[in-house]
């Protein structure tokens, strides 16, 4: 496998898992959150499709 690949994609998970983590200790409640983290999923989905070409 591609090295820096694997390296964003370590990066990108763990942005999420502090940003969810960050929400949760501030108060927000669960249901925002899956709302959140399928936001920030397509997000970057979008963005290793266009990464890939």
């Amino acid at each position: 496998m591609n090295r820096p690949q694997q390296a964003t994609d370590l990066a990108a998970f763990v942005a999420v898992l502090v940003t969810v983590v960050v929400l949760l200790l501030i108060g927000v409640p669960p249901e925002s959150l899956a709302i959140v983290v399928i936001a920030m999923s397509g997000l970057y989905g979008a963005w290793r499709r266009e990464e890939k070409k």
